[in-house]
């Protein structure tokens, strides 16, 4: 997945979080993103965490 990719996924989960104002803004916050936008270490990792989930669980990336 491109560096695009992920962020693009990072700022809609953060988003499904209720932080639609400021997505991006909010994700460097928590450290997913770095001060560029481009994700982080631990950006990537939320990410593949997240692909990791069944359709029962909090949130599924489409894609």
């Amino acid at each position: 997945m491109s560096n695009d990719e992920l962020t693009d996924n990072i700022v809609a989960f953060v988003r499904q979080c209720g932080h639609a104002t400021d997505p991006a803004s909010a994700a460097r916050s928590r450290g997913w993103l770095d001060e560029h936008d481009r994700p982080t270490h631990e950006g990537r990792a939320l990410i593949e965490t997240l692909m990791q989930q069944t359709r029962y669980g909090a949130y599924r990336l489409v894609g």
